[in-house]
């Protein structure tokens, strides 16, 4: 199954209570669940059909287990967090809608352009420019938008045409989790930061834990002592506490960011969790595939693929199960694309 998301969109009084009560039923049925919004849930279903089911009966099923409480949702479900959350808007009541791969752009463009995340001073100048679908605003050519109407507007336009890079977004913790450190010598060598950064990310990890969570994304700010701070953020894949990991993605993140700028005189740094989600046992990995590691090793296959080229990562292919020598009947394909 390539990416699907499963938006749940709560059709009743939006408590707190019943709001906490949904993001708790969903982090228990499923391994990745953020907040769109007040009542409104995106859930990524990559890696969960083998042990769950169809997206179609992963939607019935967060369903039928909050009808039990007597809460009604709708569930879209889409490639993107964006088209799927719109179709839940308008989906009916107890009801599973998806859009296949290749459709999103086609429902979005017949709806009003209010849909768009959009100021509404910005909506009324579109209209008065007889732009008033979705689809006549995603037609407008890309740099033109940005030019005219500003980043915000751009940010739109890509969620009118599908191109932006549909992310689950995690919930924000109930406090501040950062960890600070600096130090007297600037460093200015990366694997001599990365050594450093260790010991921020052991605190990090440390509190994360004591709240039974795991880090989703990451965002930290390097002090620098010749130029303006520099700031990185990281999506964690599969989300966790544990300082290792988190240093992993961090040095990713230093590794790609754009211009690959020099590091320069780096004096201190702040890492904040920006997005959690609850830490849940992972027993069901001794039974089964688990989708949480199987999106690591996708993750990491992708990097190495990024530095060393196209071929560099490949997986084996068993052409003829009934052979008595099986890993003699191997053809070898790319691992990502």
């Amino acid at each position: 199954m390539g990416r699907a998301v499963a938006v749940v969109h709560l059709r009743s009084e939006v408590s707190d209570a019943r709001h906490a009560r949904v993001l708790e039923t969903l982090t228990g049925l499923l391994p990745r669940v953020g907040v769109e919004g007040r009542g409104v849930f995106a859930c990524d279903l990559r890696g969960t059909e083998r042990l769950l089911g169809s997206p179609e009966r992963v939607g019935a099923r967060i369903v039928a287990v909050l009808e039990r409480v007597r809460i009604p949702v709708a569930v879209g479900i889409a490639e993107r967090p964006f088209a799927a959350r719109v179709l839940a808007e308008r989906a009916p009541v107890g009801e599973v809608s998806r859009l296949r791969p290749g459709e999103e752009r086609m429902f979005l463009s017949r709806l009003p352009v209010g849909v768009l995340p959009l100021e509404e001073e910005l909506r009324e100048e579109l209209g008065l420019l007889g732009i008033r679908t979705v689809g006549e605003f995603a037609d407008l050519e890309r740099g033109a938008v940005l030019d005219r109407f500003g980043r915000a507007a751009a940010a739109a336009h890509a969620l009118a045409r599908g191109e932006d890079a549909g992310e689950v977004r995690g919930a924000a913790p109930r406090r501040r989790i950062v960890a600070k450190r600096s130090w007297d010598a600037p460093i200015d060598r990366t694997d001599q930061l990365l050594f450093a950064l260790r010991a921020a990310l052991d605190d990090l990890g440390t509190e994360l834990r004591m709240d039974g969570l795991a880090a989703m994304r990451l965002e930290a700010r390097l002090e620098r002592e010749d130029a303006a701070v520099l700031r990185l953020e990281r999506l964690v894949l599969p989300p966790t506490a544990e300082p290792a990991a988190l240093l992993r993605s961090l040095r990713w993140a230093l590794e790609e960011r754009p211009g690959r700028e020099g590091l320069g005189l780096v004096t201190g740094v702040r890492i904040e969790a920006t997005e959690v989600e609850l830490v849940r046992g992972r027993q069901i990995g001794l039974f089964a595939a688990d989708a949480a590691r199987e999106e690591e090793a996708i993750a990491v296959a992708r990097y190495l693929r990024s530095r060393l080229g196209p071929g560099a990562v490949l997986r084996p292919r068993v052409t003829d199960p009934e052979s008595r020598v099986a890993e003699r009947e191997v053809e070898w394909e790319e691992a990502v694309s």
